[in-house]
């Protein structure tokens, strides 16, 4: 367990980064600035990341174990109302994590695009498909869903979640459902 010095100092360091984030793109970004903002050494900052791309992937990946987690806790399933319970754990995260979100997922940004491709494996998996030999609708239908539920999130989450998390989730299933059975 790591201690209580360790968690405070990560949490200043990411919460100064995703203020910058807010300013400039990670490019841009210094590990002498970010130690400032974070009131730290830089020393302590190489203590825990290596530079700040090593502090974005990890931030990123942390999004994307959280997000899959919540996938794997309801597939494979047979029942289709854990398509639902998945749709309304990932609004309600995604609405936990906005700040984050709104910072990490830009239109056709590396990370959307990584959401995108993160799911589609998942989907392919769940619907028991080898993608060595898929088929060409199968590969359409896949980016279809995928692409369309991403998007409609990403819009949601920049569009300041007017949209009750809730109801988004259930309107998703709904069009998920439609799209189904008509293939």
């Amino acid at each position: 367990m790591k201690d209580r010095r360790t968690i405070k100092t990560k949490k200043a360091i990411r919460e100064s980064f995703l203020e910058l984030l807010k300013e400039k793109d990670v490019q841009q970004i210094t590990v002498s600035e970010l130690s400032r903002r974070a009131d730290l050494g830089r020393g302590t900052f190489y203590l825990h990341y290596q530079d700040v791309f090593d502090l974005h992937e990890q931030l990123e990946k942390e999004l994307f174990d959280q997000l899959g987690g919540l996938y794997d806790e309801s597939f494979p399933s047979q029942d289709p109302l854990d398509m639902l319970s998945f749709l309304n754990k990932t609004t309600e995260y995604l609405k936990e994590n906005q700040y984050m979100l709104t910072l990490f997922v830009k239109p056709n940004g590396p990370t959307t695009n990584q959401f995108k491709a993160f799911f589609k494996e998942k989907i392919m998996k769940e619907w028991q498909l080898d993608q060595r030999h898929i088929t060409e609708n199968e590969q359409i239908e896949a980016s279809f869903v995928v692409s369309g539920v991403v998007g409609v999130l990403e819009e949601w989450i920049h569009e300041d979640m007017t949209v009750d998390a809730e109801k988004l989730a259930h309107k998703l299933y709904e069009l998920l459902v439609k799209v189904e059975q008509e293939s």
